[in-house]
């Protein structure tokens, strides 16, 4: 039986992954942590009855839930997003210590997504780099984080470009600069995720895009990643190490 101290409960991805938990008779939420009314305290947990933790929280919630994972020694799954410098060296320190996976989105398809963008990126030194995201109207950061882990995919492999982040574009900004990736953000209605990079050519374009219609793909993911996390060695591991094993 897999054991999962669940953070970040209360939210839209906590609610879909307790209830994918349902559906496998060897996973267990055994905790549901919030700051919401009628849910645990993180603090008040001892963790001899978690396997692995998952945080899907807000910033303040990975704070705690990072904490606590140190401090009880628990396998942590994190897909909160909007993190700043700070939050990464916490994770680095971290995972010196526990296995840490970290996920700017759990979607299997996303990752793959991912690898694809890496072949992408050695084909297209000279293209005009665009990416585009939708997210639902109650989303609080933009670009979301796997629009920027796909900027940060092909800005690894063009290195050379040293290319440069533009958030929209509005006014008399002049002409697009070559070496740039320009990120636009959409929010509206209860869209899951969508996301698109564009690689644009003088008379064509190649589009890589996927679309999440249901926030299930993200809470199984979730799942797949808390159960690869047990009985790994401590240190960073991300969902392309799940896809791939």
């Amino acid at each position: 039986m897999i054991r999962i101290l669940l953070s970040g409960a209360a939210g839209r991805m906590g609610r879909a992954i307790a209830e994918a938990a349902q559906n496998y008779s060897d996973i267990k939420i055994t905790h549901k942590v919030d700051i919401a009314q009628g849910f645990e305290n993180i603090d008040e947990i001892k963790g001899d009855d978690v396997d692995v933790a998952v945080d899907l929280s807000s910033r303040d919630g990975f704070k705690k839930a990072i904490l606590w994972a140190y401090e009880t020694k628990t396998p942590l799954v994190i897909g909160t997003t909007g993190l700043n410098e700070e939050d990464h060296a916490a994770i680095d320190a971290a995972a010196k210590e526990i296995p840490v996976l970290q996920a700017s989105n759990l979607s299997r398809g996303v990752n793959i997504m991912f690898e694809i963008l890496r072949a992408a990126a050695k084909f297209t030194h000279d293209a005009d780099i665009e990416i585009m995201e939708m997210h639902h109207n109650k989303k609080k950061d933009a670009p979301s984080g796997t629009a920027l882990e796909m900027g940060k995919i092909i800005s690894e492999i063009q290195s050379e470009r040293g290319l440069s982040r533009r958030d929209g574009r509005s006014g008399m900004v002049g002409a697009r600069e070559a070496n740039e990736i320009g990120y636009h953000a959409i929010r509206c209605g209860d869209v899951v995720g969508e996301h698109t990079a564009i690689f644009g050519f003088a008379g064509e374009r190649i589009e890589i895009s996927h679309k999440s219609g249901s926030r299930s793909v993200l809470a199984e993911g979730a799942l797949s990643a808390a159960r690869f996390l047990i009985g790994k060695k401590a240190g960073r591991y991300s969902m392309r190490d799940v896809i791939t094993a």
